[in-house]
C-alpha cells in the first residue's frame, strides 16, 4: 500500500463472503392473505434448482426440500435475470390448470410493476432503508393471474407481495484490511453495483488505476 492513495473494492465476494442469507422474521408482506411462508414459497418458484445464482441459493435452501416449491405446478415459462429486467419470473400453471406469474428482482424494478404503485412505494421504500441500515439487501416479491391461459399474455395486475432482507455475512478479515488501509493514511471507497455488475477491485494511486 506504500504508494496508494485510494483503495477501491467491490463489496459482494471481496468483503463480504458471497453467502445470503434471509432472514425469515424480517420479511415484509404487502399483499392480504399471504404469510411469510407464503413469500418465501413464492420467491422460490421463481428461482432455479439448477445453475443457481447466490440469491437463488438462499431462497431455496429455505426450504426443507428444494423441489417443494414446484410441487403441484406446472412450469409453463422461466425468464432468467438479465441487467434490463432485473428480475426473474416464472409462469406456471396450478392443479385446476389457471396460469399464474411470480416474479423476484430488484425492488424499484418489482415495484415498478404493481398496479398500486402509488399507494405502497413510501413504505417499500421506508422498508428498504430500514433494511439498509442494517446492512440488508432488500429483494422485492409481485404475483399475477393470467387469465388468458398464455404464456404470452401479458396477465391481469401485478401484485407486490412483499419485501425480503438478504444478508451478505462480511469476512472475517475485511473489518481488520479497512483498519489497516485508513490507519496508513489510503482512503476507502466501496463501489457496487453498477446495473446490477459488479466492479471488480480497484487500486488506484496518482498516476494509474490497477
Amino acid at each position: 500500500m506504500a504508494g496508494m492513495d485510494v483503495l477501491c473494492s467491490d463489496k459482494t465476494g471481496t468483503l463480504t463472503l458471497n453467502k445470503l442469507t434471509v432472514d425469515k422474521s424480517m420479511i415484509e408482506v404487502f399483499a392480504k392473505g399471504i404469510d411469510k411462508d407464503m413469500v418465501v414459497l413464492m420467491a422460490a418458484r421463481a428461482s432455479r434448482l439448477e445453475n443457481q445464482d447466490a440469491i437463488d441459493t438462499a431462497i431455496v435452501s429455505m426450504s426443507a426440500d428444494p423441489k417443494e416449491a414446484q410441487a403441484g405446478i406446472k412450469e409453463i415459462h422461466f425468464l432468467p435475470f438479465n441487467p434490463t429486467d432485473k428480475r426473474t419470473a416464472l409462469t406456471y400453471t396450478d392443479k385446476v390448470g389457471k396460469m399464474h406469474r411470480v416474479s423476484k428482482g430488484a425492488p424499484e424494478q418489482i415495484l415498478n410493476l404493481a398496479y398500486n404503485k402509488s399507494e405502497i412505494e413510501k413504505k417499500v421504500h421506508a422498508i428498504i432503508d430500514k433494511f439498509a441500515e442494517r446492512g440488508l439487501r432488500s429483494l422485492g416479491i409481485a404475483r399475477q393471474e393470467v387469465p388468458a391461459g398464455n404464456k404470452d399474455s401479458p396477465g391481469g395486475p401485478w401484485e407486490f407481495v412483499g419485501l425480503l432482507p438478504l444478508f451478505d455475512r462480511p469476512r472475517h478479515d475485511s473489518a481488520e484490511t479497512i483498519r489497516r488501509a485508513l490507519d496508513l493514511g489510503v482512503s476507502v471507497k466501496m463501489i457496487t453495483g453498477l446495473n446490477n455488475y459488479l466492479i471488480g477491485p480497484a487500486f488506484v494511486t496518482k498516476n494509474s488505476v490497477v
